[in-house]
Protein backbone atom coordinates (compact mmCIF):
# COMPACT_ATOMS: atom_id res chain seq x y z
CA UNK A 1 0.00 0.00 0.00
CA UNK A 2 1.42 3.47 -0.71
CA UNK A 3 0.88 6.37 1.82
CA UNK A 4 -2.11 8.06 -0.63
CA UNK A 5 -3.68 4.86 -0.65
CA UNK A 6 -4.63 5.96 3.64
CA UNK A 7 -7.44 7.80 2.31
CA UNK A 8 -8.72 4.97 0.96
CA UNK A 9 -8.74 2.50 3.27
CA UNK A 10 -10.13 4.94 5.83
CA UNK A 11 -13.25 5.55 2.95
CA UNK A 12 -14.06 1.86 3.01
CA UNK A 13 -13.70 1.73 6.92
CA UNK A 14 -16.31 4.49 7.03
CA UNK A 15 -18.63 2.62 4.27
CA UNK A 16 -18.57 -0.26 6.39
CA UNK A 17 -19.62 1.92 9.69
CA UNK A 18 -22.53 3.23 7.86
CA UNK A 19 -23.26 -0.43 7.14
CA UNK A 20 -22.77 -1.27 10.24
CA UNK A 21 -25.13 1.28 12.39
CA UNK A 22 -27.67 1.17 10.16
CA UNK A 23 -31.10 1.49 11.55
CA UNK A 24 -29.60 1.89 15.28
CA UNK A 25 -31.28 5.41 15.07
CA UNK A 26 -34.58 7.50 14.40
CA UNK A 27 -33.56 8.78 10.93
CA UNK A 28 -32.19 4.56 10.39
CA UNK A 29 -29.18 5.82 8.10
CA UNK A 30 -26.12 7.83 9.78
CA UNK A 31 -23.94 9.26 7.63
CA UNK A 32 -20.18 8.68 8.64
CA UNK A 33 -17.68 11.58 7.67
CA UNK A 34 -14.20 11.28 7.30
CA UNK A 35 -12.69 14.23 9.67
CA UNK A 36 -11.39 15.35 13.20
CA UNK A 37 -14.62 15.96 15.35
CA UNK A 38 -14.87 19.53 15.81
CA UNK A 39 -14.63 20.04 11.87
CA UNK A 40 -17.72 18.29 11.21
CA UNK A 41 -19.81 20.32 7.73
CA UNK A 42 -22.43 22.24 8.95
CA UNK A 43 -25.51 21.39 8.07
CA UNK A 44 -27.72 22.92 5.19
CA UNK A 45 -30.86 24.63 6.12
CA UNK A 46 -33.21 21.74 5.02
CA UNK A 47 -31.00 18.99 6.40
CA UNK A 48 -32.96 18.94 9.32
CA UNK A 49 -31.49 17.12 12.57
CA UNK A 50 -30.01 13.70 13.49
CA UNK A 51 -27.15 11.53 14.40
CA UNK A 52 -23.82 11.50 12.29
CA UNK A 53 -20.51 9.66 12.66
CA UNK A 54 -17.27 10.88 12.56
CA UNK A 55 -14.39 8.84 11.66
CA UNK A 56 -10.77 10.40 12.26
CA UNK A 57 -7.19 8.70 11.48
CA UNK A 58 -5.70 10.19 14.66
CA UNK A 59 -2.20 8.57 14.44
CA UNK A 60 0.10 6.67 12.37
CA UNK A 61 2.92 4.73 14.42
CA UNK A 62 5.67 1.90 13.37
CA UNK A 63 4.53 -1.31 14.19
CA UNK A 64 7.19 -3.57 15.61
CA UNK A 65 5.67 -7.15 15.79
CA UNK A 66 5.45 -7.37 12.36
CA UNK A 67 8.23 -5.44 11.35
CA UNK A 68 11.05 -6.69 8.64
CA UNK A 69 14.63 -5.87 9.44
CA UNK A 70 17.45 -5.55 7.01
CA UNK A 71 16.77 -5.99 3.19
CA UNK A 72 14.40 -8.43 0.72
CA UNK A 73 16.58 -9.45 -2.66
CA UNK A 74 14.58 -8.88 -6.08
CA UNK A 75 15.37 -11.43 -8.34
CA UNK A 76 16.68 -10.43 -11.67
CA UNK A 77 14.38 -10.52 -14.84
CA UNK A 78 16.76 -12.57 -16.43
CA UNK A 79 19.61 -14.72 -15.75
CA UNK A 80 22.92 -13.11 -15.31
CA UNK A 81 21.64 -9.15 -14.81
CA UNK A 82 22.27 -7.94 -11.46
CA UNK A 83 19.92 -8.42 -9.05
CA UNK A 84 18.22 -5.88 -6.54
CA UNK A 85 17.58 -5.21 -2.79
CA UNK A 86 15.45 -2.87 -1.28
CA UNK A 87 14.92 -2.41 2.76
CA UNK A 88 11.93 -5.13 4.43
CA UNK A 89 8.56 -3.94 4.87
CA UNK A 90 7.90 -1.32 7.59
CA UNK A 91 4.52 -1.92 9.23
CA UNK A 92 2.80 0.59 10.25
CA UNK A 93 -0.21 0.95 12.63
CA UNK A 94 -3.22 3.42 11.73
CA UNK A 95 -5.03 4.41 14.75
CA UNK A 96 -8.52 5.77 14.52
CA UNK A 97 -11.07 7.16 16.55
CA UNK A 98 -15.00 6.55 16.03
CA UNK A 99 -17.80 8.02 17.35
CA UNK A 100 -21.51 9.25 17.50
CA UNK A 101 -21.82 12.87 17.69
CA UNK A 102 -25.20 14.92 17.80
CA UNK A 103 -27.64 11.54 18.98
CA UNK A 104 -29.84 10.95 22.12
CA UNK A 105 -27.99 8.51 24.29
CA UNK A 106 -30.14 5.61 23.13
CA UNK A 107 -28.93 6.43 19.64
CA UNK A 108 -25.09 7.22 20.44
CA UNK A 109 -24.93 3.41 22.61
CA UNK A 110 -26.74 1.37 19.74
CA UNK A 111 -24.60 3.04 17.33
CA UNK A 112 -21.58 2.24 19.42
CA UNK A 113 -22.52 -0.80 20.16
CA UNK A 114 -23.27 -1.67 16.72
CA UNK A 115 -19.99 -0.38 15.74
CA UNK A 116 -17.77 -2.88 18.54
CA UNK A 117 -19.79 -5.88 16.92
CA UNK A 118 -18.65 -5.19 13.21
CA UNK A 119 -15.07 -4.74 14.40
CA UNK A 120 -14.90 -7.50 16.67
CA UNK A 121 -15.98 -9.73 13.99
CA UNK A 122 -13.87 -8.44 11.66
CA UNK A 123 -10.66 -9.38 13.06
CA UNK A 124 -9.09 -9.01 9.31
CA UNK A 125 -9.87 -6.65 6.80
CA UNK A 126 -9.75 -8.34 3.61
CA UNK A 127 -7.59 -6.44 0.78
CA UNK A 128 -10.22 -7.63 -1.81
CA UNK A 129 -13.09 -6.68 -0.30
CA UNK A 130 -11.53 -3.48 0.26
CA UNK A 131 -10.31 -3.25 -3.54
CA UNK A 132 -14.10 -4.01 -4.74
CA UNK A 133 -16.08 -1.29 -2.64
CA UNK A 134 -13.31 1.03 -3.75
CA UNK A 135 -13.23 0.42 -7.62
CA UNK A 136 -9.52 0.30 -7.69
CA UNK A 137 -6.32 -1.87 -6.54
CA UNK A 138 -4.23 -1.34 -3.56
CA UNK A 139 -0.05 -2.14 -3.95
CA UNK A 140 -0.29 -5.04 -1.14
CA UNK A 141 1.52 -8.27 -0.52
CA UNK A 142 -0.99 -9.63 1.62
CA UNK A 143 -4.52 -10.85 1.48
CA UNK A 144 -5.68 -9.57 4.94
CA UNK A 145 -5.34 -6.17 7.66
CA UNK A 146 -4.98 -7.14 10.84
CA UNK A 147 -7.18 -4.84 13.06
CA UNK A 148 -7.08 -4.55 16.52
CA UNK A 149 -9.72 -2.60 19.14
CA UNK A 150 -7.62 -0.35 21.63
CA UNK A 151 -8.02 1.06 24.68
CA UNK A 152 -7.63 4.81 24.59
CA UNK A 153 -8.80 6.75 27.61
CA UNK A 154 -7.50 9.94 26.75
CA UNK A 155 -8.35 10.12 23.22
CA UNK A 156 -11.19 12.88 23.43
CA UNK A 157 -8.94 15.45 25.19
CA UNK A 158 -5.93 15.14 22.53
CA UNK A 159 -8.78 15.57 20.07
CA UNK A 160 -9.14 18.79 21.97
CA UNK A 161 -13.08 18.17 22.72
CA UNK A 162 -14.32 20.69 25.28
CA UNK A 163 -16.01 17.35 27.56
CA UNK A 164 -15.73 13.17 27.75
CA UNK A 165 -16.70 11.81 23.95
CA UNK A 166 -17.95 7.82 24.06
CA UNK A 167 -15.57 6.73 21.34
CA UNK A 168 -13.90 3.62 19.69
CA UNK A 169 -10.12 3.83 19.37
CA UNK A 170 -8.86 0.71 17.11
CA UNK A 171 -5.84 0.44 15.08
CA UNK A 172 -5.46 -1.32 11.29
CA UNK A 173 -1.44 -2.87 10.80
CA UNK A 174 -0.37 -2.40 7.69
CA UNK A 175 2.88 -2.82 5.41
CA UNK A 176 4.47 0.10 3.48
CA UNK A 177 6.98 -1.10 0.61
CA UNK A 178 10.33 0.55 0.27
CA UNK A 179 9.98 2.12 -3.47
CA UNK A 180 13.80 2.57 -3.91
CA UNK A 181 16.07 -0.30 -4.93
CA UNK A 182 19.76 -0.36 -4.84
CA UNK A 183 21.52 -2.69 -7.93
CA UNK A 184 23.35 -6.03 -6.66
CA UNK A 185 26.43 -6.93 -8.92
CA UNK A 186 26.35 -10.42 -9.57
CA UNK A 187 29.47 -11.74 -8.41
CA UNK A 188 30.87 -14.34 -11.43
CA UNK A 189 34.38 -16.25 -11.78
CA UNK A 190 35.12 -15.74 -8.29
CA UNK A 191 37.32 -18.30 -6.47
CA UNK A 192 37.33 -19.70 -2.82
CA UNK A 193 39.58 -21.77 -1.29
CA UNK A 194 38.25 -23.71 1.54
CA UNK A 195 41.38 -23.97 3.56
CA UNK A 196 41.51 -20.34 3.74
CA UNK A 197 38.29 -19.98 5.13
CA UNK A 198 38.43 -22.46 7.48
CA UNK A 199 42.18 -21.13 8.83
CA UNK A 200 40.07 -17.58 8.91
CA UNK A 201 37.52 -19.47 10.96
CA UNK A 202 40.03 -20.65 13.34
CA UNK A 203 41.28 -17.43 14.19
Amino acid sequence: MRPGDFYDLSRYLAIRFEESICGTAEQQEIPVFLCHPIDLPPRGEDAGGGARGVLYLHRVSPDARYRQAGSRMQPAPEAGLPGRSRRGGLWVNLRYVFMIVEATPQEEMGSIGAALQFLHSCALLPVGEMEEFLGKGVDLEIAELPVEIVEDREAWRELGLPRHQLAISFEVSLPLASQKYETVERVLEREVRLERVLNEGEE
